[in-house]
Order: C-alpha cells, then sequence, then structure tokens
C-alpha cells in the first residue's frame, strides 16, 4: 500500500456564478474532494473537455430540472452527474436518471451526505435517497419497454448475461445459471461494458433497464 488517500475530482454546475463560488469553497474543505472547476451549464462543461473524470454536482434551479434532462447526456462521459433537487419525487429522479444522471442529493441534505454522494457517483455508483429507493427502482422497471433486441455486436451469450445483470444477480448466481465459470462471466461482462461504452456494473445495469433487459422473457 503506497498510503495515497482516494481522491474524487469535482466540478460544479451551476447558473449563477456566486453559487458556483460558494459550492467550491464549501467543497474543498471536504477531505477526499478535489474541486475540478465549475461551468454555467452541462453544455459548457462538455465544450471544456476537461482531462481525466470524476463527479459533476449539477445544482438544479427551482423549476429548472425539466430543462436538464436530456441536456446532461451532452456531458462528457468520465463525468458522472450528481443533480441537487429540492425535493426528492420519484418521476423527477426517474426522469433524471434515464437522461444520464446517476443520482440525487436533496437541498435538506448535511454536508456528509453530499460528499458521500459524490464519491459514490464518481466511482459509478447510483445513489438515490433510501427513502425512496425502492420505488424508483420499481418504476424504472415497470416503464422499461419490452422486447428490446440487444445491439448487433453483443453475442447471444453476453445478451443473457445482461438480461442477469439487469435483474440483479451476482456474477456467482449468473455463473451457475448459465453453467459457466465466474471468470467466463467476468471475461462477458468486461466485452459488454466494451460494447456499450460504459466503465462500471451500475451503468451496465442502468443501461440494461432503460431498454428492457430487466423483464423477464
Amino acid at each position: 500500500m503506497d498510503g495515497r488517500v482516494s481522491v474524487t475530482r469535482v466540478v460544479v454546475i451551476a447558473q449563477a456564478s456566486l453559487l458556483r463560488e460558494a459550492w467550491k469553497a464549501l467543497l474543498s474543505m471536504q477531505p477526499g474532494i478535489e474541486v475540478a472547476g465549475d461551468a454555467g451549464s452541462p453544455e459548457a462543461l462538455a465544450a471544456r473537455a476537461l482531462p481525466g473524470g470524476g463527479c459533476v454536482l449539477v445544482d438544479a434551479q427551482t423549476g429548472a430540472t425539466a430543462d436538464l434532462v436530456g441536456r446532461l447526456s451532452r456531458l462528457p462521459r468520465e463525468w458522472h452527474a450528481l443533480v441537487l433537487v429540492d425535493a426528492s419525487k420519484t418521476s423527477q429522479i426517474v426522469e433524471l436518471l434515464r437522461a444520464g444522471a446517476f443520482g440525487v442529493v436533496s437541498r435538506g441534505s448535511s454536508v456528509a451526505e453530499l460528499v458521500s454522494g459524490l464519491v459514490a457517483a464518481g466511482r459509478g455508483e447510483i445513489v438515490i435517497p433510501s427513502a425512496i429507493a425502492a420505488e424508483v427502482l420499481t418504476q424504472l422497471l415497470d416503464d422499461a419497454s419490452t422486447g428490446v433486441d440487444p445491439p448487433a455486436s453483443l453475442s447471444s451469450r453476453e445478451a443473457e448475461v445482461l438480461h442477469l445483470l439487469a435483474q440483479g444477480l451476482t456474477n456467482k448466481l449468473m455463473a451457475q445459471q448459465l453453467l459457466l465459470s465466474v471468470r467466463t462471466v467476468e471475461a462477458h461482462l468486461r466485452a459488454i461494458y466494451d460494447k456499450l461504452g460504459v466503465t462500471s456494473r451500475t451503468e451496465a445495469v442502468l443501461w440494461a433497464v432503460r431498454h428492457g433487459y430487466a423483464r423477464g422473457g
């Protein structure tokens, strides 16, 4: 071990420059957080082509959350968006997740909760308020379309693995169900990540849910 502390790079997106400065000042004092910059919009960040990756804290102003949906897709893929919202509404969270956000944090959260969310989103994890996490995931599953064909580049076996992944199976359970070794399942997952253009299990799960792979059949 080299003793280095893991650091999450964070960029702040907020329309008002004074608000961006306030967030940067607060976050710069938090252990494990490196403030990498700020921008006034997702488009401004996308145009900047920041190196590396990390988490983007998006401060959604009152009534402006819907405007962010769709624009989040313009963020560089290496930067994972965590949206600060006024209320934790299921429909709003589902909409943001589908648009490309990695989760939301309520304005009523503590600084510790915010930092935890930033670190988790930076790792590629989905951040959902625990009180409504089950409801959000249920709605994602209920709304997912059925009968979606896999990308042409996925093999039939990879499509099977993706389907089981979307259902929440561990690598060991997938291996048992498909009569494969765990190592073979891991190899299929690496190939799936590469073909889908994702870098983590949670990204692959969310992609699968969005495209109907969580359904049986």
